[in-house]
């Protein structure tokens, strides 16, 4: 059985007692113990409070399996944090989803030890967790283990050597 509860941003939501997307995944991210699986169309510079949450995460031997669009064309600032996270944790993937067939990764999830996942519109951005309106949901149970092995398969299907930001380490 799963349960699922509404989270959004901006103000109007707030007032109505929704949630906010940006605490929920910060407490799904310092909650998990063994694994954390994102889906992630776009991150920006001011998502540094939530990269050093994966930081720390790592750092309690966590697995994180990241699976972000075209990582080419991220921030700079970005694809150095997340190669470096990755070099420096063996417990962390980082894998990118290229542009083969037109397709682009446009989903934003988080999901923690396959109990608790977020699933909305907000990119890992300011404008995504804090300013804008997005809608999302937080779903627990048999949801979010579905939803870590969507990714799982996901991730599988795109570790292809041309595909893959960084060689994991043997």
């Amino acid at each position: 059985m799963s349960s699922v509860q509404l989270l959004g941003t901006g103000p109007e939501f707030a007032r109505e007692g929704v949630r906010g997307i940006e605490p929920v995944v910060e407490e799904l991210i310092l909650s998990a113990r063994r694994d954390i699986h994102i889906l992630a169309y776009l991150f920006t510079p001011q998502a540094t409070n939530f990269l050093r949450l994966l930081e720390e995460a790592a750092q309690r031997s966590v697995e994180i399996r990241i699976l972000v669009n075209r990582l080419d064309q991220q921030h700079t600032r970005i694809r150095s944090r997340l190669r470096s996270l990755e070099r420096s944790c063996d417990t962390v993937e980082v894998v990118t989803l290229g542009s083969e067939h037109g397709r682009q990764l446009h989903a934003k999830v988080v999901v923690a030890d396959r109990k608790r996942a977020v699933i909305g519109s907000a990119n890992f951005s300011w404008g995504g967790m804090v300013a804008n309106y997005e809608i999302g949901v937080l779903v627990e149970g048999q949801a979010a283990w579905k939803m870590a092995e969507l990714i799982d398969s996901l991730i599988a299907s795109s570790l292809k050597p041309s595909t893959r930001s960084v060689s994991r380490r043997s």
